[in-house]
C-alpha cells in the first residue's frame, strides 16, 4: 500500500512539473552529437553533448529535452553524473510520428537566468517511414508516405529533422497539423531562438560490400571515411563510413542525410549527389541548372560555396530544401522543370538573410523571373499565380479572425509578412512583393539592392527598403507598411469611370482617356491599366491607396472599348484583372 501511495504521489508530482514546465526556457546552444547507423535494423543509436543557456528570466530547475517518438531516452547526466528525469510521451506534429518522446529532467540547483550548463545524452530507436500525423488527418496513406518519406533501411536511408524526424534533441510546446499554421511558427519561432546556436553531428553507418556515402547539410567531404570496427554483438570487425555535419547557425539550414552508393558530379555552381545508375539524368540536372547562371550573375553577387543536390533514391519521395541543400529523386524531365526546381538552392548558395520572407521571396521570384526569360510576362505571372487562391484563402482566415474579436487584430505588425511562418504567405505572397518592387522601381534598382544586401547588417525591419530607396530619392514606406510591416490583407479593385475625347485637329484620331479607379481593399498597390481600341492599346501605372479612388489620363489611336485593371502582377482579392467594357454609345461613363 504504502509503495502504491509513493508511486501516485510521483507521477502525481510530474504532472504538476510537465504543466508548470517552460519548454522554451533553455537554449541549446551547441550540440557533439555521435550517431550511429544499423541500416539493416533500422536503428540510429546517438550520444552526445549538449550546452545550453537559461535564456529565461526566472531560475530554472526542470529542463524538457525532446527527440521522435521512435527513439528512446536511456540516459541523461550532468558533470559526469547521472541526473533524475522523468520520460513522458508528448503528442506533437513536429515529428513525422506525432508525437516526441520527452525527457523531464529535474537538476538539484536551479540555473540563473543566463546560466550555462552542460548535459551528456543517450537516446536511440527506429526510423522506419511513418506518416502519422498526416493519416489521422484523413490523408491518404500513399500521398502522406510521399512527404514523409525519412527511415533508415537498406535500400533507402535519410532522414531530416525538426519538422520531419526530430533525431536531435529540442524542447518545443505541443502544436498539430489541424490548427493551421501552427506547426510552421513553432519551428520558426525555435530557429529564430537557435539561429546562433552551433551543430555537430559525426554520422557512422554500418556497411557491407557496397561503397557506402553520407551526403547532407553542412556536410564538406566527398564520402567521408571508411573504417573497420569490432561488432561486440558478433564478434566480429564490420564495415564503417562516417562524415560529419557542422553548422554554425541551426537558423539557416535544417540537419538532414542521406545515404547511399553516392557519386559526384561537380560544376562550378553546383554539386550533383547520385548513384551511379542516374549518371545520365544527373547530367541533365547539372545542364539545366547551368541555364540558370546568366540570370543569377544578372540578378546576385557571387558568393558562398555551390548549391548541392542530393538524390533520395525512392522515387516516390518529394523534394525538400533545406538553403543551399536540394534532397530530390532523379527524375528525367525538360530543362524548363529541372531548372526551376533548382533554382531556389542556387540562389541561397549566393543570397541569404536572417529574414524568412527575403530567402523565401528572393527564390521564388527569381523562378518567376526565369519563366519570363524562357516562355515571357504572361506565363511568368501564371507561375506567381498559382499560390494566389492559397494566399486570398488565407488572408480571408485572417479577416475572419479580426471580424470575431480577436484580441490580436489580423492586420497587426505580429500577423505581418516580416514575422509571418506561413509557407504561403513566405514564398507566395513574398514572391509577388518582390515583382512588385521590380515593376515599380526598375531592374537596375532592385537589383543593385540585393547585391547591397548584407544579412549581418539587418538588425532593423526598414534596412531592405533603406536599399532600395537609394536616399530617399523615392518614398516606399506606403508600400512596406501594407506588404511587409503589416498584413493589410489584398487590393481589391474596381472602375469607377471611364471618360474619352477625341484630341482637336490631331490626324491620327488619338483619344484621350481618363480613367479613375477605385481600391475597395486595405492594402494599397501600383496596379497597370490597360486602354484597349482597334487602333491598338496603352498601359499606364496608377498608385491606387486602400479604400481611395486613383485616376489616370493617357492618349490612345480611336475610342476606347476596353479597360483591364491589373495584368495578374498585383495579388487581389477579386482574383485576376477587372475588365470594364466601355459602351460604345457614349464613349463614357
Amino acid at each position: 500500500m504504502k509503495r502504491n501511495f509513493a508511486l501516485a504521489a510521483l507521477l502525481l508530482l510530474s504532472g504538476v512539473v510537465v504543466g508548470a514546465l517552460d519548454r522554451e526556457a533553455f537554449t541549446i546552444t551547441a550540440y557533439n552529437l555521435e550517431v550511429q547507423i544499423d541500416r539493416a535494423s533500422h536503428v540510429m543509436a546517438v550520444t552526445g553533448r549538449l550546452s545550453l543557456r537559461n535564456d529565461s528570466n526566472a531560475p530554472q530547475k526542470n529542463i524538457a529535452l525532446q527527440v521522435s517518438s521512435s527513439l528512446a531516452w536511456n540516459g541523461i547526466a550532468l558533470d559526469g553524473k547521472p541526473v533524475e528525469w522523468i520520460g513522458n510521451d508528448y503528442t506533437s506534429d513536429i515529428d513525422h510520428t506525432g508525437a516526441l518522446s520527452e525527457a523531464i529532467v529535474t537538476l538539484e540547483k536551479a540555473v540563473a537566468p543566463g546560466g550555462k550548463l552542460t548535459l551528456d545524452v543517450q537516446y536511440g530507436g527506429t526510423v522506419i517511414p511513418d506518416a502519422t500525423r498526416f493519416t489521422r488527418m484523413g490523408m491518404p496513406a500513399e500521398l502522406a508516405l510521399r512527404n514523409d518519406w525519412d527511415q533508415i533501411s537498406p535500400a533507402f536511408t535519410a532522414a531530416r529533422g525538426l519538422g520531419n524526424v526530430v533525431w536531435y534533441p529540442v524542447s518545443i510546446a505541443a502544436v498539430s497539423m489541424s490548427e493551421g499554421n501552427t506547426v510552421f511558427a513553432a519551428i520558426d519561432a525555435w530557429k529564430t531562438r537557435n539561429r546562433n546556436s552551433q551543430f555537430e553531428a559525426r554520422i557512422r553507418v554500418v556497411a557491407g560490400a557496397e561503397k557506402l556515402c553520407i551526403a547532407g547539410t553542412g556536410i564538406t567531404s566527398r564520402c567521408g571515411d571508411y573504417g573497420a570496427t569490432f561488432d561486440p554483438h558478433t564478434g566480429e570487425m564490420t564495415n564503417e563510413v562516417s562524415n560529419t555535419i557542422r553548422l554554425q547557425s541551426l537558423g539557416t539550414a535544417t540537419p538532414a542525410f542521406a545515404v547511399a552508393e553516392y557519386v559526384w558530379l561537380e560544376r562550378p555552381g553546383i554539386t550533383i549527389v547520385h548513384v551511379p545508375a542516374k549518371t545520365p539524368v544527373a547530367r541533365d540536372y547539372a545542364a539545366a541548372a547551368e541555364l540558370n547562371d546568366p540570370l543569377l550573375n544578372e540578378w546576385l553577387p557571387q558568393r558562398g560555396a555551390p548549391a548541392l543536390v542530393i538524390e533520395l533514391t525512392d522515387p516516390n519521395a518529394n523534394p525538400f530544401q533545406t538553403g543551399l541543400f536540394l534532397f530530390t529523386p532523379m527524375r528525367e524531365s525538360d530543362q524548363a522543370t529541372l531548372s526551376l526546381l533548382q533554382m531556389p538552392a542556387q540562389v541561397a548558395a549566393r543570397f541569404s538573410s536572417a529574414r524568412p520572407w527575403i530567402n523565401a521571396g528572393v527564390q521564388r521570384f527569381l523562378q518567376a523571373v526565369s519563366e519570363e526569360h524562357r516562355a515571357g510576362r504572361k506565363s511568368a505571372l501564371q507561375f506567381l499565380n498559382q499560390y494566389l487562391p492559397a494566399i486570398v484563402k488565407t488572408e480571408q482566415l485572417a479577416d475572419a479572425k479580426d471580424a470575431a474579436g480577436n484580441s490580436q487584430p489580423a492586420n497587426s505588425a505580429s500577423e505581418s509578412l516580416i514575422n509571418s511562418s506561413d509557407e504561403i504567405l513566405l514564398r507566395g505572397k513574398a514572391s509577388f512583393v518582390f515583382w512588385m518592387l521590380r515593376d515599380m522601381v526598375g531592374d537596375s534598382v532592385l537589383q543593385h539592392a540585393l547585391a547591397a544586401y548584407h544579412s549581418q547588417d539587418d538588425s532593423s525591419p526598414a534596412y531592405f527598403q533603406s536599399l532600395l530607396e537609394e536616399g530617399r530619392r523615392r518614398n516606399l514606406e506606403w508600400f512596406f507598411d501594407d506588404w511587409v510591416y503589416r498584413d493589410r490583407g489584398l487590393p481589391n479593385f474596381r472602375v469607377d469611370g471611364v471618360y474619352a475625347r477625341p484630341l482637336l485637329d490631331d490626324p491620327q484620331k488619338l483619344h484621350l482617356v481618363t480613367v479613375t479607379v477605385e481600391n475597395r481593399g486595405s492594402a494599397g498597390a501600383e496596379a497597370p491599366v490597360t486602354l484597349q481600341s482597334p487602333g491598338g492599346e496603352r498601359t499606364i501605372r496608377v498608385l491606387v491607396p486602400a479604400h481611395e479612388k486613383a485616376t489616370a489620363r493617357e492618349q490612345i489611336p480611336g475610342t476606347p472599348t476596353r479597360v483591364v485593371v491589373n495584368d495578374g502582377s498585383v495579388p487581389v482579392a477579386n482574383l485576376g484583372g477587372i475588365v470594364y467594357e466601355v459602351p460604345q454609345t457614349s464613349k463614357q461613363e
